[in-house]
Parts: structure tokens; sequence; C-alpha cells
């Protein structure tokens, strides 16, 4: 059995039955914390639609018998989306499911606590709707829905850098009373969603390019990548979504920076030690059609460590004063979360692009 058809065999052996954490066809994934003992099965739907996405990608690069097993994994994966729609019937998604109070799953404390229950976000339903098949009358009242929600369009950001705070890009976040939230790689998956469906670019989106730029280019994702992306604070995976999203598409503005990001990828990889960010900047530099080494990944899917993260939870960003934000960024508010067969899915990605 080849590397790729194993690895997609062991995620579908990931992909949950059914029980009384994990509904059919979930994948399972954890909330964690660092520096405590704590960890909480999570059963929400961002790691499953993040699969889904990344083998539907790949799909056409895979052998016929490894295309059929990639079906069979996204159909059951998918059945799942309505349980995390808008409790209300609108046609926007959530990080966990909608039905009842379900915010941090099975915790003891958090899940009491109204101040962090989330509205519907940018995010999950990008993803939701990149990898299902809405119609297009739902994608336009996506595009309205999202400049709803936008910068500006009823409140001001006030947990940005200074000079993007005149900045008319989408906000993470849905919800007439939710704060407006900048983050790099939400941007990115907004704008998949955008190109994807060939919609025409307004000062929306053009200000959300404007922001990705800028944040690269003065390197204030390297310096203060929290700051640049709430749920994803890493340099590493912050470049891994520019780079998914400019192997697709021509992105006015972006892609004129695109020997600045290969660079930047090949500078990170020179010095990072960890397995997996080694293998997610090799698969970023490969879809930019850079050259780069082979990384070695048969043991990664056996690593001893388990504190690899790829999403984050920031316990104190929805606070919108001065003393809580400064505090936000530091690990000790952070929540990590994990998923077996993301990390997987990461992993095959980098194999297929080496063949």
């Amino acid at each position: 059995m080849n590397d790729s058809l194993e690895l997609l065999f062991k995620i579908s052996e990931f992909q949950s039955k059914g029980d009384k954490y994990y509904a059919p066809g979930l994948f399972p994934s954890q909330r964690f914390h660092l520096n405590f003992p704590f960890e909480r099965k999570d059963n929400n739907i961002f790691f499953t639609a993040s699969i889904v996405f990344t083998l539907q990608n790949l799909r056409d690069k895979l052998s016929h018998k490894e295309q059929k097993l990639v079906d069979d994994i996204c159909k059951k994966a998918i059945a799942n989306y309505p349980d995390y729609k808008n409790k209300d019937g609108l046609d926007t998604y959530n990080f966990w499911r909608t039905d009842g109070s379900a915010h941090f799953p099975n915790g003891k404390i958090l899940s009491r606590l109204n101040k962090v229950r989330i509205p519907d976000d940018a995010d999950d339903t990008s993803l939701i709707y990149l990898t299902s098949t809405p119609s297009s009358a739902k994608v336009l009242w996506l595009k309205d829905k999202l400049a709803q929600h936008a910068n500006l369009t009823k409140k001001q950001i006030t947990n940005t850098f200074q000079e993007y705070k005149a900045l008319k890009a989408y906000s993470t976040f849905f919800g007439k009373n939710m704060f407006i939230e900048f983050d790099v790689c939400v941007l990115c998956n907004i704008l998949y969603f955008v190109f994807q469906n060939k919609l025409e670019l307004n000062q929306h989106d053009n200000d959300s390019i404007s922001f990705i730029c800028s944040v690269i280019q003065k390197k204030q994702y390297l310096q203060k990548p929290f700051y640049s992306s709430h749920s994803y604070p890493s340099a590493v995976v912050i470049l891994y979504h520019v780079a998914r999203l400019l192997e697709k598409y021509e992105v006015p503005g972006l892609s004129e920076i695109k020997p600045k990001v290969i660079a930047d990828l090949n500078a990170l990889i020179e010095k990072e030690s960890d397995d997996m960010n080694r293998i997610i900047l090799s698969t970023s530099l490969m879809r930019l059609g850079a050259k780069t080494n082979k990384v070695v990944a048969a043991n990664s899917d056996q690593r001893t460590s388990q504190q690899w993260s790829f999403f984050h939870a920031g316990l104190l960003t929805a606070f919108e004063n001065k003393f809580s934000y400064n505090l936000a960024g530091k690990s000790l508010f952070h929540l990590k979360y994990k998923c077996e067969a993301h990390r997987l899915a990461l992993i095959l990605e980098n194999i297929v692009y080496h063949k």
C-alpha cells in the first residue's frame, strides 16, 4: 500500500461512527492548554470542514481508488453541516452545534459563561460553502452578509494595529453586537470563497487584501502573529493560508508580493525544528512553485508530542478594552485545538505535492 492510500485509510479510521461526543462522520478534535493538565473533547465543525477542503483539493492528484475513499469520507463529513447552521435558519454557520447551548462542549466553566458564546463566523461559513454546493443565490446572499458585518459598516474595529482601523475589511464574526476582528487566515478563506465563485471585487475585498499584504510586508505577522491572526497565531500557519490562496488565484496586490512570501517561507523553514511546521512550510513552498527539500514525514503520525496546534481560541479577544487586549496575546489565555485526522491530512497533502 502506498503512503498516500495508507494515510487516507488512517484518516477514515478517525472519522466517528457515532458516540456520545461525536456524531457520525465528524472528525474528533480536542481543546487543551499548554500550561495546565486540561483537555476536553470538542465537537466543532471547523476541523471536519478543513479536512474536507484539503481532501477535495487533492482529489484530482490521487488514484481512482484513493478518489473513491476521499468521496466516501467527504460525503459522511458533509452530512454534519446542517447541525451547525444558524439557529434562526440563516445561511451562515457556527463553530459549534446550534441545537441548544453547545459552546465549549464538555466544559465545566466556560460552557456556563455567556460572554464566551460566539455567533456564527465567516471562517467556518466560508469553508462550508467552499466544500458544498450552495446555490448562486446563497453565494450572493453571503457576499452581502459579509459586507454587512465588515469594518465601518456599523462598527469600527478597535483590536488591531492603529494603521488598519480605517480599512473596510471583512470581520471574522457575524452577530449584530459582536466586535470587529481582522484575521489574516480568515480573510484568506473568505477571499478564496470570493474568487472561487468569480464574484466582483468590492472595497471590502480590496481592503481585506490590503490588510494581508501590509502585515506581510511590514513583518507584523512574524513579530506579532496573534495580532495579525487571533485564531491562527503562528507565522507558519499564516503563510500556509496565504500560499493556499495564491496557488489557486491571481489576487491583485497579493500576487505581486509572492516573491516576498517565498523568501519568508524559505527563511522560516531554514530555522524551523518542529516536524509539522516544516511539513506545512514545505507544502506552501511547493504551492508557489518554489524548490524545497523533501521533509521526512514517515514518523510524523507517531509523534510523542501532542501539543502541535493549527487553531487557537483566545479567551480575552471578546473584551474590547486595552488592558484585556494587551493580555489576550499571552499563551496563558489561549486554548489550543488539535485534531489527529487533520494533522494526517496535512501530511498527506505534503506527500501528494512531492509526488
